[in-house]
C-alpha cells in the first residue's frame, strides 16, 4: 500500500547588479535603450484649491453611543445593551429594572461624524453607526434619538433614523455566512448640526494662511507664484514659509469674511505647476502596485530563480516470508524532489518615467508578488530613487 503527499514549496531568490559590473570583457554588455523624447515626464497644472486647503479651518470630530431597535433577532444580548435599553425606557417614565430587558432585537452601537466648517445649524450630516456589543447585524435597524458631541464636550448635533447596511450576514444551527461586514452601517443625512461652528480663514495673526497637500519646497513655491499673479493688483504680499505653508497677508482694516472670500476665489482658480511625487505604494496582499510619474530606477541586471520543493511520503505494508512468525509491518519511505528554473539575466534599463519602467519590468514576465520582492530588492540596492511603501 502506498500513500504519497506532496507538499510543494516555492522560492524565489533574485539578483541585482550594477549595469557596469555586468559589463566585463568576457560578457557582452547588455543593451541600454535611451529614453525617447515622448517619454519625457507630462507637467500637469491643477487649481489651487485643489491641491491646498485654508490651514485654520478644519473639520470638528463628533462622537456619541446610541442604541439602534428593529433587529430581528440579530441584535446583542449583552449586559451592557441592556442596560442601555434601560436608560431609554427610564428616560420616558417606565420603571422598570434590567431582568425585564430582554435583548435579542437591539444593538448598542458607537456612532462618529464630521461636522464641516461654517456649518449652521440645521445642516444635514452623515453619521457612521458601529456596533459594540454582539450583535450579528444591523440590517433592518434604526437608530433611536442620540447626541454627537465635539471636543470640547458640547452638543453640536443630534441624530435619528434608518441604519443604511451594505453588507449581508446570515445563521442557522450549525453554520453562518457573511458577505461584506454588516455591523457597520451609516445613517445618511440623518444627523442634524443644533449649533452653530465658529470658523474664520485668517489665523491669529490676521493672515489667510494656505496648506500645501503634497509638501514640498518646488510645491510650495509654485503655490506662492500663482497667488502673487493672481492678487498682483490688490498689493497683497504672498509668501512661501516653508514646504507646507503659504501665506498671504492681509491689512488689518480690510480683514472682513466677505474679502477672504474674494481672495480665495481668486487664488484657487489660477492653475500652477506641481511637482510629482517620487514614490511607489505596495500593497502586498494584492500584488497593486502605484508607481509615480518621477520615478528613477538605475541601469541594472535583475535573475529570477524558482524553486519548487516537492516531498513524497510513502507508507507501504511489508509482508513476513512464508514459514515465519513474525508480523506484517508498515514501512514509510520519504523521497524529496527539487526543480529549479532559472531565468536568464536580463538588463533593466534606467528610465525617469511610468511607461519606461513598466516597460522594463513587463519584459522579465514578472508576477505581481515577484514585483513586490522586485520593488524591494531595488529598493534595498540603492537603484531605486523613490520612497517605497509596502502596506
Amino acid at each position: 500500500m502506498t500513500h504519497a503527499t506532496r507538499l510543494p514549496i516555492a522560492a524565489t531568490w533574485l539578483l541585482l547588479a550594477a549595469a557596469a559590473a555586468a559589463q566585463d570583457p568576457a560578457a557582452p554588455a547588455p543593451a541600454q535603450q535611451p529614453l525617447a523624447a515622448a517619454d519625457a515626464p507630462v507637467r500637469l497644472e491643477p487649481r489651487i484649491s485643489d491641491i491646498t486647503r485654508p490651514h485654520n479651518v478644519m473639520p470638528h470630530l463628533l462622537v456619541g453611543i446610541g442604541v439602534v431597535a428593529g433587529l430581528g433577532g440579530t441584535g446583542a444580548s449583552d449586559r451592557g445593551t441592556r442596560q442601555a435599553i434601560l436608560n431609554l425606557v427610564r428616560d420616558q417614565g417606565l420603571n422598570l429594572t434590567i431582568a425585564d430587558v430582554v435583548g435579542g432585537n437591539t444593538a448598542l452601537v458607537s456612532l462618529t461624524a464630521s461636522l464641516p466648517p461654517f456649518a449652521k445649524q440645521g445642516t444635514p450630516i452623515r453619521v457612521k453607526v458601529q456596533t459594540i456589543g454582539d450583535a450579528l447585524s444591523l440590517r433592518g435597524g434604526t437608530l433611536l434619538r442620540a447626541e454627537l458631541r465635539g471636543v470640547d464636550a458640547q452638543l453640536h448635533a443630534v441624530v435619528q433614523g434608518e441604519v443604511l447596511v451594505g453588507g449581508v450576514a446570515a445563521q442557522g444551527t450549525n453554520a453562518q455566512a457573511q458577505k461584506n461586514i454588516s455591523t457597520t452601517g451609516a445613517v445618511a443625512d440623518g444627523g442634524y448640526v443644533v449649533r452653530d461652528v465658529e470658523s474664520s480663514y485668517y489665523s491669529e495673526a490676521g493672515d489667510i494662511e494656505l496648506e500645501v497637500s503634497r509638501p514640498s519646497p518646488f510645491n510650495a513655491a509654485s503655490i506662492a507664484d500663482g497667488a502673487r499673479r493672481a492678487l498682483a493688483d490688490l498689493g497683497l504680499r504672498v509668501t512661501a514659509v516653508d514646504p507646507t505653508l503659504v501665506r498671504i497677508e492681509v491689512p488689518a482694516d480690510n480683514r472682513t469674511h466677505e474679502q477672504a472670500l474674494a481672495i480665495l476665489n481668486r487664488v484657487g482658480g489660477i492653475r500652477v505647476p506641481v511637482e510629482n511625487p517620487a514614490k511607489i505604494t505596495v500593497d502586498q496582499s494584492t500584488g497593486a502596485i502605484v508607481v509615480g510619474e518621477g520615478v528613477l530606477i538605475s541601469p541594472c541586471v535583475v535573475g529570477l530563480t524558482d524553486i519548487t520543493i516537492s516531498v513524497v511520503n510513502e507508507e507501504e505494508v511489508s509482508q513476513p516470508g512464508p514459514f515465519t512468525y513474525a508480523d506484517s509491518q508498515r514501512v514509510g519511505r520519504t523521497h524529496i524532489e527539487i526543480q529549479t528554473n532559472n531565468s536568464e539575466l536580463k538588463p533593466v534599463a534606467g528610465g525617469a518615467t511610468v511607461a519606461a519602467l513598466v516597460q522594463n519590468l513587463k519584459a522579465l514576465g514578472l508576477t505581481p508578488s515577484q514585483l513586490v520582492s522586485v520593488f524591494q530588492a531595488l529598493d534595498a540596492g540603492g537603484f531605486l530613487h523613490a520612497q517605497l511603501e509596502v502596506q
